[in-house]
């Protein structure tokens, strides 16, 4: 900006300057036009020699070195205004240079910015095209580049994208474009490119570079990068399509678990637009009614009775039929709708239960998953409050879920939220556990009443003697830390007698039932002596 200004600035002074130099060239020039004139009618130089003549002391020579000096300092002038105005105009190139700078190359790296990116892109296809050639695009994205500017401050993160920016340029030929389009977001053109297999090549070492470590200001950070990689012409015929579809191949790569490339391909094409499809009429589904929730039993071990309940959220859509949750619900988190559709979970969950409870029923507990993002919401607490109160539900009696992922991405604000909660009377249990990263000194400041053992343990039980051994390990750990356990995804006969020989208090699973509507869930109710259904 201060390269902007300063050019302005010169070219207003050039403007000032160049206007009183022009008045000044023609009026000396007409002047000199109407002295020249004057003195041909008059016979000019005649008068002047006859001058000479009457006044002896005036010499001819001397009247001609008068007119000589006059005529030199004109041109001192006009060389003057000419050496100055030279002199601004390169230093209008010059500054037009870095304003150039300024539009089209990224100020932080030094690389291509997006304008100049996509400029040099319809350039190279046009090119390819008149070739017959083909061209490689490649989207990069640092995996989790946030938590670098968290962890470290904003000055290192700058730091990393100057390490990164430098790496990658390391890795590419002169005639391949790198450019920065974004914060973390890197995009590479490859010209001239034969084969897939190249590509490939290429990839690998990209991540190989990024894969060490660097080092901000003396200490040590790792991160990953997410590729996505498309051709020209098989994958798009346009500049715009083409970063749209590896775009799209780098976002699958990151859904496949990061820090790896992927190639676009019709599929993924297919996919995007799936998943576009489900955005859009996810922003419809509440208002349209189109959520509804199962129920699913929770048993206790050691009187084999029915002690609580899953909420469990499925969504049918007209246009696009039944949407796994395991589909719609990360959608829903990436949009903002967790919040909305969360809200309207636990309401009718504890609606349900209280429901239950003014019919007559046995009081159980109704458990209700919660997303990392509702717990980032400030408001959260204000909505499970009210949901309480709007259903009448007291607190006893329900049970938020939340996964280690949940606790891990921000430690000391779940703590304070399910502090909170827990202030409330309501009881927490980690769900989905074992498959995280969570630390032992964590589970004890979290406050937890319960862990729910993931199914991925369960399944092979009792034939996989690992899984066995590690089921154990977690249920001796809630239990030296006071916690009741609740297994997830019983199947078989041998599976529940298998935690029946262990202090795990309580078990689901299609062993019992598949989740049900609040409907078919009223014969448990009745029973709750609980029988064995089976669901095929």
């Amino acid at each position: 900006m201060r390269k902007i200004s300063e050019y302005l600035q010169t070219r207003r002074l050039y403007e000032k300057l160049k206007s009183p130099f022009i008045i000044e060239v023609v009026i000396v020039i007409f002047s000199s036009l109407i002295v020249f004139g004057f003195a041909q009618e008059h016979d000019a130089f005649e008068h002047l020699v006859e001058l000479s003549r009457e006044h002896e002391d005036w010499e001819l020579d001397e009247l001609f070195i008068v007119l000589m000096i006059v005529s030199l300092a004109l041109l001192v002038i006009i060389f003057r205004h000419t050496q100055y105005l030279k002199n601004e105009i390169i230093r209008r190139r010059e500054v037009e240079v870095e304003i150039n700078k300024l539009a089209f190359y990224d100020s932080l790296t030094g690389l291509a910015n997006r304008d100049l990116c996509n400029d040099r892109l319809e350039h190279t296809l046009a090119h390819a095209a008149r070739l017959d050639s083909s061209v490689a695009v490649i989207f990069l994205d640092l995996d989790n580049f946030k938590e670098i500017n968290d962890t470290f401050g904003h000055d290192y993160g700058d730091e990393m994208l100057k390490q990164v920016a430098y790496r990658l340029r390391a890795e590419l030929r002169k005639e391949d474009t790198l450019a920065r389009i974004s914060g973390d977001e890197f995009f590479i053109i490859l010209d001239s490119i034969h084969t897939p297999s190249s590509i490939s090549i290429l990839a690998d070492r990209l991540l190989r570079q990024l894969a060490q470590p660097f080092s901000l200001k003396g200490q040590d950070a790792y991160i990953g990068l997410s590729i996505g990689i498309a051709m020209y012409p098989d994958d798009a015929n346009c500049a715009k399509e083409l970063v749209k579809v590896a775009d799209i191949a780098m976002y699958h790569a990151k859904s496949e678990g990061k820090n790896t490339y992927r190639f676009f391909s019709s599929k993924l094409d297919q996919q995007a637009k799936n998943k576009l499809d489900i955005r859009t009429q996810l922003r419809r589904a509440l208002e349209n009614q189109e959520f509804s929730l199962v129920y699913q039993p929770v048993i206790d071990v050691a009187s084999n009775r029915l002690k609580g309940a899953e909420a469990l959220l499925r969504w049918n859509n007209k246009k696009l039929g039944m949407i796994p949750p395991d589909v719609f619900i990360p959608i829903a988190e990436e949009t903002g709708l967790i919040s909305d559709i969360g809200d309207w979970v636990l309401l009718q969950a504890c609606k349900q239960n209280k429901n239950w409870q003014e019919a007559g029923f046995s009081a159980i507990v109704m458990s209700v998953n919660m997303s990392a993002r509702q717990l980032g919401y400030d408001k959260y607490i204000d909505s499970v409050v009210e949901c309480l109160r709007n259903s009448g539900l007291d607190a006893k009696y329900l049970e938020l879920e939340l996964t280690e992922t949940t606790i891990m991405r921000d430690v000391d604000m779940a703590i304070n939220r399910l502090d909170q909660l827990k202030s409330l009377g309501i009881k927490l249990a980690m769900d989905d556990f074992g498959t995280g990263y969570s630390s032992m000194s964590y589970l004890r400041k979290l406050k937890l009443n319960r862990l729910k053992i993931d199914r991925s343990f369960i399944r092979n039980i009792p034939y996989s003697k690992e899984d066995a051994i590690t089921t154990k390990a977690i249920i001796t750990l809630a239990t030296n830390f006071n916690l009741k356990i609740t297994a997830e995804g019983v199947e078989t006969l041998e599976q529940l007698a298998f935690f029946q020989q262990t202090d795990c208090d309580s078990v689901q699973g299609y062993y019992f039932s598949r989740p049900v509507a609040p409907t078919e869930f009223k014969k448990f109710l009745l029973e709750p002596q609980f029988k064995r259904v089976r669901s095929h």
